[in-house]
């Protein structure tokens, strides 16, 4: 059992090591890893940039007073935006709660211990030099970025690690004892280290999004379901069991309405795969009851609701206060707030605003048109059990597959057979795993959009039902080496590419480049430093915070002038961001880059503005065929790796100049100078 043990081990570190270092795993996955998890949110440094002018400088007053943007809407509507559409009050399609939980959370937590130990160093006689207070808002972007990443792979080790371990060991008696030796010494399931051998847990859980909270949410209620089902087998069985147990069972319904209520909370797709785990609570306790069924059922079915419509309003009261008063959207809530100074006034402005903020509603309503979903881009609607469910689980997805026909036969098993048959607490689990699996992969294909992480949720019940086949250890053959090493070093080099590929290639130069962009050369001052991004994924604005505070590091003297940057309009930001507009190009034409330079750095009339260019080099090769009569791009710094399946690298004839070419680099834009 000792070598379960180590493995494990360092897979879990692995897991730790690349949530905490952002250059082992510079990897972006997507957009929604940043805009839907409350770093861009909460610590973005370009709020309501789009809405109004942020700089004086940038106004201009014609012969008639009126106020005028210097610059063009076709520029503006560019400029990254750290307030997703989704958490625009007029649309609110995501509940607040999640991303609070994922990223306020542990980022107030780390502040307010950060404080307390700055407080305890001062007054031990320590010397402080300039650095801006210890609060939630003065902190740099590589601190917002890990400081999520380590919270959830925390999460992800209790709730998916965890819940699978007891959802194996507590099958049977004796997979139970299977692992343990005859010293009482048990080691980790098979399965438990093939989940977290997976590329997804490796990479995707350890990141803030609302698909990973899914996931753990489904893990939990599996787990949930399967306790309830094991302690009534114990009942019916005559065991004996404890008070404390018994209180549990009277419990359980109040909990699966409460999580069912979360999971819905955080993702609206959370029904579809926990619609057949609820109907199966159901069932068995109707099948466990031999008297008066349909009214024990009855009053099951009443405290679940009960406890899933208590919560329900818990977060729709949240998410109405935070939408109606404090979304950065509004722009008035200042007036708001103190407009109702009583209870009843709340109360009533509840009453009339609530029902547009009930979250999972408006996303079902959102994502049910596929007008809207054509804007995110459309797919066919076998891409799910073609190419997205064998992306994220490989060779589990294929066993899953081959073992269709065998469902039947758990399915006939479970329902046709006695309550207190022998093996029906494993057949339960069995098809309560399946019915997940099935339920979730069949109603995300009937949508027109279809993205691999929508299929995170799937990652324990697959695992729990072909973790052992995975690596020919499923009990049934002899565990000869002809049959588990080729099917062992099958899983392991599936994952082995798909973590380099996710965790270090794709986009994995962008992340660096916003954390080592060049220092402004005065950041409190002057115009602001123009950043465009080209042919990139979408740039989170908060990594770019504590740049300026790396240039008060040198034992300078603070003032109170340091404290706050006040930027036209009333608006404050905190000293960690810097004076600049980021924006992004996307996949444009370079049609489109030369409007946006030639608006940003115009040439004619003043040359002495600051602008960055970052895209990546193969898209340089393209553009440098282009003819540039005004402008010239000097090389700052590069980013390696980088990879972009958008624009692939150009093969030369080497394999050593198409892997150089795998690069992310900062150009300065200069004015040519006219002889």
């Amino acid at each position: 059992m000792a070598y379960r043990w180590i493995i494990y081990t360092l897979l879990l570190l692995l897991r730790f090591y690349g949530a905490y270092h952002n250059h082992s795993l510079p990897g972006y996955i997507h957009p929604d890893e940043f805009f839907q998890g409350g770093q861009e949110l909460f610590y973005g440094c370009q709020q309501r940039l789009r809405q109004q002018p942020y700089y004086e400088e940038d106004i201009n007053v014609d012969n008639n007073n009126r106020v005028e943007d210097k610059y063009s809407h076709d520029s503006k509507k560019y400029i990254v935006d750290n307030i997703p559409w989704e958490f625009e009050p007029k649309n609110a399609i995501r509940s607040i709660v999640p991303p609070a939980f994922m990223t306020l959370l542990p980022i107030r937590a780390y502040t307010t211990l950060r404080t307390v130990m700055e407080t305890s160093s001062s007054n031990n006689g320590g010397s402080m030099n300039c650095q801006p207070s210890s609060s939630a808002h003065d902190i740099s972007g590589r601190e917002v970025l890990i400081i999520p990443r380590l919270f959830m792979t925390l999460l992800s080790f209790l709730f998916l690690d965890g819940c699978l371990w007891a959802l194996v060991k507590k099958t049977t008696k004796k997979a139970s004892d299977e692992y343990c030796n005859e010293n009482n010494s048990c080691g980790p399931p098979i399965e438990v280290i093939i989940l977290a051998s997976s590329w997804p847990m490796l990479v995707m859980v350890t990141r803030p999004f609302t698909n990973t909270l899914e996931a753990m949410v489904i893990s939990l209620l599996l787990f949930i379901v399967s306790m309830d089902h094991h302690h009534s087998m114990s009942k019916m069985n005559n065991k004996k069991i404890s008070s404390f147990q018994h209180q549990n069972q009277s419990m359980i319904s109040l909990l699966v309405g409460m999580t069912c209520s979360i999971g819905l909370f955080v993702r609206f797709t959370f029904a579809f795969f926990a619609l057949p785990i609820v109907l199966l609570f159901l069932y068995n306790r109707w099948r466990r009851a031999y008297d008066h069924r349909w009214k024990n059922v009855g009053w099951v079915a009443l405290s679940l609701v009960l406890s899933f419509v208590t919560t329900s309003v818990l977060f729709v009261i949240t998410d109405w206060y935070y939408y109606h008063y404090h979304s950065p959207g509004r722009g008035v809530d200042a007036d708001d707030v103190t407009a109702c100074n009583n209870w009843s006034c709340h109360r009533d402005a509840f009453l009339a605003t609530a029902s547009r903020y009930i979250v999972p509603w408006n996303a079902f309503r959102y994502n049910s048109k596929a007008t809207n979903l054509a804007e995110h881009g459309l797919h066919p609607r076998i891409t799910h059990v073609l190419v997205n469910l064998p992306l994220m689980f490989g060779p589990l997805s294929l066993l899953g597959y081959f073992s269709c026909s065998k469902m039947k036969k758990d399915y006939d098993s479970f329902f046709l057979s006695s309550a207190t048959a022998t093996g029906d607490e494993a057949c339960f689990r069995r098809v309560l795993c399946q019915s997940t699996i099935i339920s979730g992969l069949l109603v995300l294909s009937c949508a027109p959009h279809q993205e691999p992480r929508f299929l995170l949720p799937c990652v324990v019940p697959l695992v729990f039902l072909y973790g052992r086949k995975v690596v020919g250890m499923d009990g049934k053959l002899s565990h000869s080496k002809q049959r588990v090493l080729p099917l062992t070093a099958l899983w392991v080099v599936f994952n082995c590419i798909l973590y380099l590929f996710f965790g270090w290639l794709h986009q994995g130069g962008l992340i660096p480049s916003l954390l080592h962009l060049p220092l402004p050369v005065n950041p409190l001052e002057g115009t602001p430093e123009t950043v465009i991004f080209y042919k990139t994924y979408m740039p989170p604005t908060f990594l770019t915070r504590g740049r300026s505070l790396r240039s008060m590091e040198k034992g300078t003297t603070c003032n109170a002038t340091d404290e706050k940057i006040i930027v036209s309009g009333g608006l404050h930001t905190s000293l960690a961001c810097d004076n600049q507009v980021i924006i992004d190009l996307q996949g444009r034409e370079a049609d489109v880059l030369l409007e946006v330079l030639q608006e940003r750095l115009p040439c004619r009339h003043r040359s002495d503005e600051t602008l960055l260019l970052i895209t990546p080099d193969p898209v340089m090769i393209l553009l440098t065929e282009i003819e540039w009569s005004e402008y010239t791009f000097a090389s700052v710094n590069g980013h390696h790796p980088h990879l972009s399946t958008e624009d692939w690298p150009v093969f030369n004839g080497t394999f050593r100049s198409f892997v150089s070419q795998m690069e992310l680099v900062t150009y300065n834009v200069l004015c040519k100078v006219n002889k």
